[in-house]
């Protein structure tokens, strides 16, 4: 009896061991389809950015040109009519009505032609441009689409490097959120700062890379907080506006960590407790 239960015992623990197999290679596969899903998603959006963008910078030259063209029309029709400033809709058709009562003198056929066309084609430019919205701020109107489209290739790619960086988790432990900041190619975290802890207060430094900093601006208080020194009740009152900046887009920056060789295992305990509320850290020896 005793030789039968533990055959049975040592069939049990070989399916067990296999199930457990099973559905650990069922969650490496969903999240390497969830993976490609999303680095997909990436690549059409990037694809319709560029597309987007060259689209933007065609229609900013081809409103330049237009522009250009208005202002001549404009300051020929400004000489033509005596005017000192540009006309209104009612004076440009005045002058349209006085042109045309005009064009019977053959002296002023020829020139009285030209500048009804001139006149036409500075009334129809105005209504494209009115119809696309710069009619009034062109260049300014422009400014905004191509920082528009700036943020969001930034954005894309912090995008990508937290992709890879997820694509590095599936072959560790990993953490519940991906860095705000990683290699787009390499997946390697980006750190925010460097802070030195001391007995009471720690002292913060920048260590955000050169490209980040564009990034750094959308981020509230980030650049202010570096150089200071401060206390964990001071940290907790500042960091909050990059905390939420950071639980908003569903991450955590990292920050490098060492302590002084005077502070205490205590204090040391503490303040890696207090900086753990709100960044992931790398501890430097």
């Amino acid at each position: 009896m005793a030789s039968s239960a533990g055959r049975r015992s040592f069939l049990l623990g070989i399916t067990l061991n296999e199930l457990s197999f099973i559905m650990f290679f069922l969650l490496m596969l969903v999240s390497t389809a969830t993976l490609q899903k999303t680095k997909q998603e990436l690549a059409d959006e990037l694809e319709h950015t560029a597309t987007l963008a060259a689209e933007i910078v065609n229609i900013k030259q081809s409103n330049e040109e237009n522009f250009k063209r208005l202002q001549l029309l404009e300051s020929s029709l400004m000489h033509a009519g005596g005017y000192a400033v540009p006309p209104t809709q009612t004076q440009l058709n005045q002058l349209f009505s006085k042109l045309s009562a005009a064009s019977n003198t053959d002296s002023l056929t020829q020139t009285t032609a030209e500048l009804q066309r001139q006149l036409q084609a500075y009334q129809q430019l105005s209504k494209e441009l009115e119809k696309q919205g710069l009619a009034t701020d062109s260049a300014s109107a422009i400014e905004q689409l191509l920082a528009q489209i700036q943020a969001t290739q930034l954005e894309q790619q912090s995008l990508q490097g937290q992709v890879a960086y997820l694509q590095k988790k599936l072959k560790g432990n990993g953490l519940d959120h991906p860095p705000c900041w990683a290699d787009a190619h390499t997946g390697a975290v980006e750190y925010l700062y460097a802070i030195t802890l001391y007995e009471k207060q720690m002292h913060i430094t920048a260590a955000w890379p050169k490209h980040r900093l564009t990034d750094l601006q959308s981020i509230p208080s980030a650049r202010n907080l570096a150089g200071k020194t401060l206390t964990q009740a001071q940290l907790a009152q500042q960091v909050q506006p990059i905390f939420a900046w950071s639980k908003a887009h569903n991450c955590r920056h990292f920050v490098r960590i060492k302590d002084d060789q005077a502070t205490s295992k205590a204090a040391f305990k503490q303040q890696m407790l207090a900086i753990e509320a709100y960044f992931y850290k790398y501890l430097q020896r």
